[in-house]
């Protein structure tokens, strides 16, 4: 009997575990929604502008480290930028987004400049023109390393290629679309898309094999406002407290599980009963 229940508290666990891990669908397509809506309109307007699409690869790099329940950036990551956000009460990835952005009152695209007590590089991140695939993570964590917060969701989304280089702005300005590449031909809500001949109003999720999503070997981290590719540092990001609840589900939602977690809810019945 005792060993009965201890296997299936462990395998409750588990489940908890990972299901505590999953963004829904809808909110991975809010994700890539926004940076697209967001990137297609910035100000000043951008000569070149590739959308982005999500990543599973990135996505499980993002979800790996997210569920370590970390304040601070991943220290494993090559070529790969990342931005955090964390939250008590219900997680709002709308909110997330927003918050991100809304650096932008703060930057300074002419002069590439961000004041020093005010944080730019999320935005800057968001905003980067040759970012091109996004994924993200979020985790809620009981308690929170390098932060006092409890019962918190922790959200990461990591970018290839990463963005926030020294000396260099996230877009080159002018009329939208004027310097596609001959490889992004066409202009769609203001950015250069590939031409698709099956599907023309569809982006592919993701068919790039020009540079494949590996665990990195050394570190690399955002800046703020910027990053030094040679000698990469690290800073502060956000901080949202969105409230001060302490009941319920104050992470992500898990209605939409992905079918190896449905596999593995089976198995695990299947072992305790």
């Amino acid at each position: 009997m005792y060993w009965d229940m201890a296997l299936r508290s462990a395998g409750l666990w588990v489940i908890l575990s990972l299901a505590a891990g999953y963004l829904t669908e809808q909110e991975r397509s809010t994700i890539v929604d926004m940076h697209n809506e967001l990137r297609s309109k910035v100000q000043p307007s951008a000569a070149f502008m590739q959308k982005v699409v999500w990543d599973e690869g990135l996505r499980l790099v993002a979800e790996l480290y997210a569920a370590k329940c970390i304040w601070d950036h991943n220290p494993e990551l090559e070529n790969l930028g990342e931005n955090l956000f964390v939250g008590t009460g219900p997680f709002n990835v709308t909110k997330a987004m927003l918050n991100w952005f809304e650096e932008h009152v703060d930057y300074d695209h002419e002069t590439d400049n961000c004041p020093e007590d005010k944080m730019c590089g999320h935005y800057t991140q968001m905003v980067w023109a040759d970012s091109k695939k996004i994924g993200c993570a979020a985790h809620l964590c009981d308690k929170l390393e390098n932060l006092d917060f409890e019962k918190a969701t922790l959200l990461v989304c990591d970018y290839f290629p990463q963005g926030n280089f020294e000396g260099q702005k996230p877009y080159e300005s002018g009329e939208p679309c004027s310097k596609c590449p001959e490889y992004l031909p066409l202009c769609k809500d203001n950015m250069c898309v590939v031409e698709d001949l099956f599907h023309p109003s569809e982006e592919p999720e993701s068919d790039d094999t020009e540079a494949p999503t590996v665990l990195p070997e050394r570190p690399v981290m955002t800046t703020e406002p910027v990053l030094i590719p040679e000698e990469p540092t690290q800073v502060d990001v956000i901080i949202e407290v969105i409230g001060m609840e302490r009941e319920g589900n104050h992470g992500s939602k898990s209605e939409s599980v992905s079918a190896p977690l449905v596999m593995l809810i089976w198995l695990l019945m299947a072992l305790v009963l």
